[in-house]
């Protein structure tokens, strides 16, 4: 959360040291820049705009779903689709036609199961998997396609022989990153903690 902090500061102040360069352009005696400060300036918003656009859904989905669902375990989700390759087969099954590829998505867990959810002010359940259908959740490390080492939570889902692994992290201030390993283990404990008694593994 911190970082995401120190990037929202270091951005506005890059933004606003954008913005006074561009005034004093305007400003300066004999200058006949014309308009060619503002379209920077435009540009300039138009790409943070651009580069905060998922983060800032993301963030706005998160909070929509705390406030429906305010006993749920909510974070962001990414899965591995090379680490996961029955998941499209799930939900397949499921009669579900949810995009849920790698990309950060809206996650729930609470007593029914793990769910899905889109983002952004309107965010909806997009499909549960329930505990029923849930093994171990465990922290793990994993290689990704790219080659590096990452931590990630791995998640059996019945009757497929390959875990579900995923990445989890948050969306806030316009930015969005994973949790680092610390948190990653926090999520899956409380994740495995609001499995019901009657729910065995």
């Amino acid at each position: 959360m911190r970082r995401a902090l120190l990037v929202l500061v270091v951005t506005i102040a890059a933004a606003a040291g954008i913005a006074a360069t561009v005034a004093g352009l305007l400003h300066a005696p004999g200058s006949d820049a014309g308009v060619v400060p503002l379209v920077a300036v435009f540009a300039v918003v138009i790409l943070l705009l651009g580069l905060a656009g998922a983060p800032l859904w993301n963030g706005i989905g998160l909070m929509r779903i705390r406030r429906l669902r305010p006993d749920a375990l909510v974070f962001l989700a990414r899965r591995e689709p090379t680490l996961a390759p029955d998941l499209p087969l799930y939900l397949h099954r499921k009669d579900v036609n949810a995009d849920v590829s790698d990309k950060w998505v809206a996650a729930v867990i609470d007593e029914r199961g793990m769910a899905a959810w889109s983002s952004g002010p309107r965010a909806r359940e997009l499909f549960l998997m329930e505990w029923s259908e849930i093994g171990d959740v465990t922290a793990t490390e994993f290689r990704s396609l790219e080659g590096h080492d990452r931590f990630g939570i791995a998640v059996d889902v019945r009757p497929f022989p390959t875990p579900l692994i995923v990445r989890v992290g948050y969306s806030m201030l316009g930015l969005q990153a994973a949790f680092d390993r610390e948190g990653t283990i926090a999520v899956a404990e409380a994740a495995a903690a609001r499995r019901p008694v009657t729910a065995s593994v």
